[in-house]
């Protein structure tokens, strides 16, 4: 069992924005986003809600939730929302009880997100609970004809979940399953 020391989930946190190149891939979706009706705020809670849900899910692989429980997992996304609102470029953030209210709107776009992986829906089939987020926050986004932006969020999602993938197996010291990097659908639900 992984236990976490004090603000151990906010270096944890730290380290996972900077490993995904979160401010990178911010900017990058910011270009990308044509649609003239959304503004920076709008942009940026989506984004950082679709890597939130990205986050909490990937945690819930197997290795991950035997490892670190449930009240560090959670220390660890809300640290990781903080952390990467204090890292974005996109939206100028006065203070931080505005920053708190944005934390808040990105934790429940993530939340909303989840129902992607409800079992028995038939979103849960197919290409994966990911890819049906992203076609969901591009829909928001009023930029779902933007193939670019598509393109750009699904690499983000998947690289990113990659990423997290691999930083867990780091930090946990876990070896791939079967000396591939390659994670099963199966084993983390999509």
């Amino acid at each position: 069992m992984f236990i976490l020391k004090n603000n151990e989930s906010l270096d944890i946190a730290r380290k996972l924005v900077q490993s995904t190149s979160l401010g990178e891939s911010l900017d990058l979706l910011k270009e990308k986003n044509h649609s003239a009706g959304v503004e920076p705020g709008e942009l940026l809670g989506q984004i950082l809600g679709l890597s939130t849900v990205n986050l909490i899910r990937t945690m819930q692989v197997d290795f991950i939730a035997g490892e670190i429980v449930g009240e560090d997992r959670q220390d660890i996304i809300d640290d990781y929302v903080v952390e990467s609102l204090r890292r974005q470029t996109l939206l100028a953030l006065k203070d931080g009880a505005e920053r708190m209210e944005k934390c808040q709107e990105i934790l429940s776009v993530a939340e909303g997100l989840q129902v992607f992986w409800a079992e028995g829906t038939e979103e849960a089939k197919g290409p994966g609970p990911r890819y049906f987020c992203v076609k969901e926050v591009l829909s928001r986004l009023g930029d779902a004809s933007n193939y670019d932006l598509r393109d750009a969020f699904f690499e983000f999602t998947y690289l990113q979940h990659k990423y997290f993938i691999d930083f867990f197996r780091a930090l946990l010291k876990v070896a791939p399953a079967g000396g591939s990097q390659k994670i099963q659908e199966g084993e983390h639900g999509g």
